[in-house]
């Protein structure tokens, strides 16, 4: 145990020492940055210049960009999703600084901790903390990626309703789309519209536009949707109106389903507070019953 606490108050003398040197060169210099933060998303934001300063020690010692490799790629585009496709990067590098930041922050505490019981208990709950803040820090940011898909699934059937009423009264695909993604200035679904709309009036081609479109919204459905849209605009509305209908049809089937599939996850969820309240009600009546009913008996 001696030996346990000896190296545990060494190791955390050193991650104070880290954390004090990244606090006096890195505390102001990534504050612009940190105050554009989702606070709701990123919980202690606050903390996140010792994330970035270790990065940026990293990458000046290396000379190597952490956003290379085909893992950091692949999250950076899933966080373009929720934070907009220049943002992608910018937040991966936010969410890695999170996770170091977090852990250097609460893993020197939690060994102190430990030291100061004197128990391994003390040490399991100190590394627990530095676990469980970085875990909440993705499953926040999963959390996020799932809203905006779930609210983006949800509003795609009046979408495509939308574009395919308008298209059968006569009207251009590609004015019937910018009307459509004007019509909400709130949703995400519409925004990501106007971004695909910006995105062609700026030279880009309908296929890579679509394809962005449909790379952001992370959904099958609109994947398909985009490329029977593609193929509208290429061979006319005429040939692909008819496949946006049955779209619109399984996009309005497919919502009931979610819908229910919601309700049914709702109730299970409320399952285990209406056992213990059922459970809470029966021993107050049933409890003084038995207890009266043991009285009788023993007298």
């Amino acid at each position: 145990m001696y030996t346990l606490m000896l190296c545990s108050t060494i190791l955390a003398t050193l991650l104070i020492a880290v954390w004090l040197f990244l606090f006096l060169r890195y505390s102001k210099k990534y504050s612009k940055i940190i105050d554009s933060i989702d606070g709701k998303v990123f919980t202690m934001k606050d903390l996140y210049f010792i994330g970035l300063g270790m990065i940026d020690i990293y990458e000046h010692s290396t000379r190597k960009k952490i956003t290379t490799s085909d893992k950091a790629i692949t999250q950076s585009k899933k966080l373009a999703e929720v934070f907009g496709r220049d943002n992608g990067e910018l937040y991966y590098y936010i969410t890695v600084a999170a996770k170091i930041s977090l852990i250097l922050t609460f893993l020197p505490i939690g060994l102190m901790v430990g030291c100061m019981l004197k128990s391994a208990l003390g040490f399991f709950a100190g590394l627990l903390l530095a676990i469980v803040f970085p875990y909440g820090v993705q499953s926040g940011i999963n959390s996020a990626i799932a809203n905006k898909k779930d609210a983006i699934l949800a509003e795609f059937p009046k979408m495509v309703s939308k574009l395919t009423l308008l298209v059968n009264a006569g009207m251009l695909l590609r004015r019937a789309w910018d009307e459509v993604a004007e019509s909400n200035e709130d949703d995400a679904l519409y925004a990501e519209m106007r971004t695909a709309s910006q995105d062609i009036l700026e030279g880009m081609t309908i296929e890579a536009a679509m394809d962005e479109f449909a790379t952001r919204c992370g959904l099958k459905e609109i994947r398909k949707f985009s490329s029977i849209y593609v193929q509208a605009v290429k061979r006319g509305a005429g040939e692909s109106i008819d496949s946006m209908k049955i779209m619109a049809d399984e996009a309005w089937e497919q919502k009931k389903q979610l819908s229910k599939q919601k309700g049914e996850l709702a109730a299970q969820k409320l399952l285990v507070p209406n056992m213990i309240m059922f459970l809470g009600i029966m021993l107050d009546v049933v409890g003084p019953m038995v207890a009266a009913m043991l009285g009788k008996f023993n007298a």
